[in-house]
């Protein structure tokens, strides 16, 4: 027989489980648009969990059919699984403690994401999950510094970007970059620094990304220029040549 506290309880877990429920979930439009970038029914890895956010949006909005959540600290990944037993999903995402992909096994899941972390950190994390990726047909990345080097990595690794959009929060602008297998040539240093998509989609925020670039590479140039080290006329050079790129972009779009 069930008591006035198991009572209440269900009551709280059918609250929980109802569909209108979830708009209360805090999700930023940067999480909600990475979300978004999942296939429907797709099975799902999100590295750098975090609170799980990602994990019970996919849940609760009938994405993904199957989701993992992972995280290398303690605190987050305890605080994922009380966010779970609130929204009554402890039987519907797996939260694990792991450094990187080292908890995913092979052929587990479809999708990776990988947000909120800097771009070297997120190519490190990938090249160490060779045989994990071989089964996976869609990467979601949204590094925080370094895109460059992640679009490299993925050019690379026989990666094709196959979508990317900027995303503005709290002043911010952020890429997120959606991959599958597949070759992509490219022998033009700018569609590293300034993702082609981006470019041919004419994202609505790629002009303020380049008009910030533009202001960044002036601000380097004027610190550098006058010094005569062959380490810093090789950087000048470098910053001259990615300020005229952005420059003619900007004209184009």
């Amino acid at each position: 027989m069930y008591n006035g506290q198991q009572k209440m309880d269900n009551v709280q877990c059918t609250m929980y489980n109802d569909k209108a429920f979830r708009h209360k979930l805090k999700i930023s439009t940067r999480l909600r648009v990475i979300a978004d970038k999942v296939i429907p029914g797709a099975k799902v890895a999100d590295i750098g969990t975090d609170h799980a956010y990602i994990p019970i949006y996919l849940v609760t909005g009938d994405i993904a059919k199957k989701v993992i959540g992972s995280d290398v600290r303690k605190g987050p990944v305890q605080k994922a699984k009380d966010n779970l037993r609130k929204f009554g999903l402890n039987d519907k995402i797996d939260i694990r403690l792991g450094d990187g992909l080292e908890k995913i096994k092979v052929g587990e899941v479809d999708t990776i994401i990988i947000s909120g972390m800097g771009g070297v950190l997120i190519c490190d994390i990938l090249s160490k999950a060779s045989k994990v990726l071989e089964g996976i047909t869609r990467l979601i990345l949204q590094p925080n510094i370094a895109h460059e080097e992640v679009r490299k990595w993925l050019v690379l690794n026989h990666y094709h970007i196959v979508d990317e959009e900027l995303v503005e929060e709290d002043d911010k602008l952020y890429n997120i970059i959606v991959a599958e297998h597949g070759r992509e040539e490219t022998s033009d240093q700018i569609d590293y620094y300034i993702g082609r998509k981006l470019v041919e989609k004419k994202d609505p925020l790629l002009n303020k990304l380049l008009k910030h670039r533009i202001d960044e590479m002036n601000k380097i140039i004027s610190q550098i220029e006058g010094k005569k080290t062959d380490n810093v006329l090789k950087r000048l050079d470098e910053c001259k040549t990615r300020l005229n790129d952005y420059q003619e972009l900007l004209k184009f779009i």
